[in-house]
């Protein structure tokens, strides 16, 4: 089959769920024989196109430093959506492109044009809906430090422009966000969760002692606040608790202030962003993986603990409640509430067994339902139902 991606963030530029899950497919398929293409954003230091993993990536519109998320302004966007368009007209009539598939929200706009004009089946993904997941996303995140105020004018606008979009089906990733896209008014949605490649957690380190870890983009909505303040009574009874926090974000400079303000110095470790050996590393030694977010629309850091045999703290909030048995690969904790989520990290760093039991559920759950080839075999049957 040959398939056109395009998806404005993509490698190396690998810091989020969407950017994440396009590589594991687009990798995954390439492997498996099939002609991939990706149409992504010009990256500093990266070449206009080059074959990676079996995958060509053609780089379009303006250069963007590798910073790992969306570019911010009219222009860069701009300038992509018209540069993949043209670009994606070429790929398609040169290599008899069978489906085209994009990520939101610009890269729809570009794809979308491409396929009404060669009548070429076009899979969006939506991973998520911010504007109905909770009451002035939008506006509190262009509050954010360093982040531009005309988001809090465009997403929500982007949102539904995105479902209004006459694509051949709608891709998302988890049953709140279907539900989030049908209150926007999107029909013919498939639901095909995230997966990862198992390939890529076979470590063998140390858990070190009374650890825990974050991964993920410091921004407003992760709720990591419960987190440190969390850290700050657990830190009264076990004063060598360690927080490692990878990611980096607008909400860093706030949350650095915080932890210091409540005497954690010492107790927390902001890492930036790292490499993902260095990501998976960190996961295996500490002893559970935490995930306190307020809106997701899967969360895949879930899968990367499980993966690494750790159990998995996370906030009520769906998918992540749904990704996660409490009590059984781990615990699920009012998103607020930082006396229960101090008492159960102290639960889990006084008791091995306990964790390891929790962990070796998570990686059989993994293992079973979330491996990237399964999930690519389910994204090429969808494939094969559009083009028909």
């Amino acid at each position: 089959m040959r398939i056109l991606y395009f998806t404005q963030l993509f490698y190396p530029a690998l810091f989020g769920g969407g950017e994440y899950i396009f590589y594991q497919w687009a990798a995954d398929l390439a492997k498996k024989g099939h002609d991939i293409h990706v149409i992504t954003q010009k990256l500093a230091g990266t070449k206009s196109y080059e074959i990676h993993r079996g995958i060509h990536i053609y780089r379009v519109g303006s250069t963007l430093n590798l910073v790992g998320t969306l570019p911010i302004g009219i222009v860069p966007n701009l300038t992509f959506l018209v540069e993949s368009f043209f670009k994606g007209i070429q790929i398609s009539k040169k290599n008899k492109i069978n489906v085209i598939h994009s990520n939101t929200y610009v890269p729809v706009i570009s794809a979308q044009l491409c396929s009404s004009l060669l009548q070429i089946p076009h899979v969006t993904t939506v991973h998520d809906v911010y504007s109905t997941s909770q009451k002035d996303f939008w506006k509190t995140w262009s509050d954010q430090a360093g982040v531009s105020k005309s988001t809090g004018f465009l997403g929500p606008i982007m949102e539904k422009l995105v479902t209004k979009m006459p694509v051949t089906i709608f891709h998302t990733v988890s049953e709140k966000s279907k539900q989030d896209l049908e209150s926007l008014g999107a029909s013919k949605i498939i639901v095909i969760p995230n997966g990862i490649n198992l390939d890529d957690y076979q470590t063998s380190v140390t858990t070190k002692k009374n650890q825990a870890i974050f991964v993920g983009r410091l921004v407003f909505y992760k709720n990591l606040d419960v987190i440190i303040n969390a850290f700050a009574k657990i830190a009264d009874k076990i004063p060598d608790v360690k927080l490692v926090i990878v990611g980096n974000g607008p909400q860093r400079n706030h949350l650095e202030k915080l932890s210091e303000s409540l005497g954690l110095k010492n107790n927390v470790l902001f890492t930036g962003r790292i490499h993902d050996a260095e990501k998976i590393k960190l996961i295996s030694e500490s002893t559970v993986l935490l995930n306190p977010s307020l809106v997701e629309g899967f969360g895949i850091v879930i899968l990367e603990g499980f993966a690494c045999s750790k159990p998995v703290v996370v906030s009520d909030s769906k998918p992540l409640s749904d990704l996660v048995n409490d009590s059984i690969d781990g615990y699920v904790i009012p998103a607020t509430d930082a006396n229960s989520w101090a008492d159960k990290i102290m639960e889990l760093f006084s008791d091995d067994i306990k964790c390891a039991k929790m962990g070796l559920e998570g990686k059989k759950k993994v293992t079973a339902k979330y491996s990237i080839s399964k999930l690519g075999d389910d994204i090429l049957s969808l494939y094969s139902q559009v083009i028909k």
